[in-house]
């Protein structure tokens, strides 16, 4: 929708241009993303004939200087994203290990603040341990979905969809631990198993943190991650928070935070052209961790983070959390 009706556009019965004050009013609604067909239709209401409409019009969508007002818009409204976010925090990283702490506290020290900590002692409240052979001991013949054929695509996680597959979960576990290193087959986020009727038994072995979660929206509000080591989720933000809860194996996680500004210019959606080596080549802000067995991240939404498996690796993440844990709105790279 154009930003506000013409009134006169067209200037000077001799001259016979379309002044700057609405040549700058062109520029504006172009970089808020009207149709310059739109534009051009005010022009021609406005009093100027069609042909110069749209020379006018065109000459300012093909104009540098609006390619440049337009990469200045979208940095500013980057940085507001962020800034609405953490209220401009930047500190030191660091991620501590540490207990989990009572709700009160997790949600005024960690959750408000958009503080990562590693809590230590939630996993191992569980009642049972998940492996890949427990795991196809009690729910071989579950029928679950994965993403398999991952290796001939350069953006599997992106592309998830074209290469979700139907198949028992015994038959995914044995083609899984029949691998060495590999990506080409993954059970992640958007596969839902967690919801699955037939694996809802496996919250009778979670034990959770009383008031952290909605419990009744366990099962739908987080997500089973099962593979091979080697699998790779390349650098991206969450649009929630997370606790990624690691059971079986060890992964590799390099984060960046929010406010690394150097990120914005490859932001992809939620996902980043950069990878590991490049945060660290380019100096840009960012820490590796080795998550292991029993351990749990709480990831704090916008936290740029690339996972890799170094085993073969069991994970579930929670986003069913007793706050409203919404943030759709956070996208720094625009809709995927």
């Amino acid at each position: 929708m154009v930003h506000r009706s013409i009134r006169r556009a067209y200037r000077g019965s001799r001259r016979r241009i379309v002044s700057p004050q609405w040549r700058a009013w062109l520029a504006e609604n172009l970089l808020r993303g009207v149709d310059p067909r739109e534009l051009v239709e005010g022009l021609v209401g406005g009093g100027v004939p069609a042909a110069q409409a749209k020379h006018t019009v065109s000459a300012i969508v093909r104009s540098p200087l609006l390619a440049v007002a337009r990469r200045e818009a979208t940095r500013s409204h980057q940085l507001g994203l962020i800034t609405r976010l953490l209220g401009g925090r930047g500190e030191p990283l660091a991620i501590p290990r540490v207990p989990a702490p009572a709700a009160d506290e997790f949600f005024s020290r960690y959750w408000s603040t958009s503080t990562p900590a590693i809590f230590v002692d939630i996993v191992p409240r569980w009642r049972a341990h998940w492996s890949p052979t427990s795991l196809r001991e009690r729910f071989g013949e579950a029928m679950i979905e994965a993403c398999t054929g991952r290796d001939d695509d350069p953006q599997p996680d992106a592309n998830w969809d074209a290469h979700r597959r139907e198949l028992p979960l015994a038959e995914y576990i044995d083609r899984m631990l029949g691998l060495d290193r590999s990506n080409d087959l993954y059970l992640i986020a958007n596969n839902r198993n967690t919801a699955r009727p037939q694996l809802r038994a496996l919250w009778d072995d979670v034990v959770l943190p009383e008031g952290w979660f909605d419990e009744p929206r366990l099962p739908r509000g987080s997500a089973l991650w099962l593979g091979p080591a080697g699998t790779v989720t390349p650098l991206h933000h969450d649009t929630s928070n997370i606790l990624f809860c690691q059971i079986h194996g060890r992964k590799r996680i390099v984060l960046a935070p929010p406010w690394a500004t150097a990120l914005l210019d490859t932001a992809r959606g939620v996902y980043n052209a950069r990878t590991p080596g490049d945060l660290a080549d380019e100096g840009i802000e960012s820490i590796e961790l080795t998550l292991g067995p029993g351990e749990a991240l709480f990831l704090p939404v916008g936290w740029w983070h690339d996972v890799r498996a170094l085993d073969v690796s069991v994970s579930l993440a929670i986003n069913a959390f007793a706050r409203d844990n919404r943030f759709e709105w956070y996208r720094l790279g625009g809709p995927c």
